[in-house]
């Protein structure tokens, strides 16, 4: 029986003026599935999750979230989605715990509930002594991870995480991967970009690889890293995430005789 998919992307194209963000890319994630979105700077990667989630029009192709088409006026189904963006989304003159209780009111939560996992989260992502200081005031790391909060706050369906583990030290990486863990577990997705390679090959399930232009040059299943057996394509095999990165993002090992 066939796994039903939680994002379908249909010939989706985004374009800027005469620049062209998203190349006609056709894109099926499994539900339940932990998937990596992976492309060298400027490639596309964060443009494909505003569009996905609304926070961009897309200028042509079609968009399907948990069997549902995603629109303008797709209210119920933006409730079921949490989103941590590139921008991360802040209201830096709010405090931490203004915030999360916002993102968790704003999601539908009633308010013990909101107050209760508000302060379970400042906990658990040691932010419990920041929880009265302003946004502004918060590192980049702390930020994120604010950010990371309230993303999961509502126990969202599916996940879009935009580098969610960029200036997070390894014991905060580790929580919320194993959070995560737990989304999929249940039943649910998350999608993310990531350039730690590393990272994606030992922690997702499947990946899809855009080059610049925003075209999807491939696709699949790579748990077979995990067991040290190669990926096979069509431009060879391939024992590690960075070899195939590589082969199909144009890589040029371009060297410096001064260097």
């Amino acid at each position: 029986m066939s796994v039903p998919s939680a994002v379908e992307a249909i010939h989706l194209r985004k374009t800027f003026g005469p620049v062209v963000a998203i190349d006609d890319l056709t894109l099926s994630v499994p539900s339940g599935s932990l998937f990596g979105f992976l492309g060298p700077n400027g490639a596309g990667k964060s443009t494909t999750i505003g569009c996905l989630t609304g926070l961009l029009d897309p200028t042509s192709g079609g968009i399907r979230l948990l069997g549902e088409e995603m629109h303008s006026d797709a209210v119920e189904l933006r409730r079921r989605l949490g989103v941590m963006p590139e921008a991360l989304g802040l209201f830096d003159g709010l405090y931490a715990t203004e915030f999360l209780m916002f993102s968790a009111r704003m999601f539908g939560l009633d308010a013990r509930t909101a107050r209760q996992r508000v302060a379970e989260l400042l906990e658990a992502l040691n932010l419990e002594d920041e929880g009265r200081k302003r946004l502004a005031d918060f590192s980049h790391g702390m930020r994120k991870r604010v950010a990371f909060a309230a993303a999961v706050i509502h126990r969202p369906d599916l996940l879009f995480l935009d580098e969610p583990f960029e200036s997070i030290d390894p014991d905060g990486t580790a929580l919320m991967k194993s959070w995560l863990r737990r989304v999929v577990a249940r039943g649910g997705t998350v999608f993310l970009t990531t350039h730690v390679l590393e990272i994606a090959q030992h922690f997702c399930e499947r990946v899809g690889i855009i080059a610049q232009g925003g075209r999807l040059v491939w696709e699949g299943d790579i748990n077979c890293l995990k067991t040290d057996q190669p990926i096979k394509t069509v431009n060879g095999e391939f024992r590690s995430l960075e070899a195939l990165f590589l082969a199909f993002s144009n890589h040029h090992d371009r060297q410096l005789d001064w260097l």
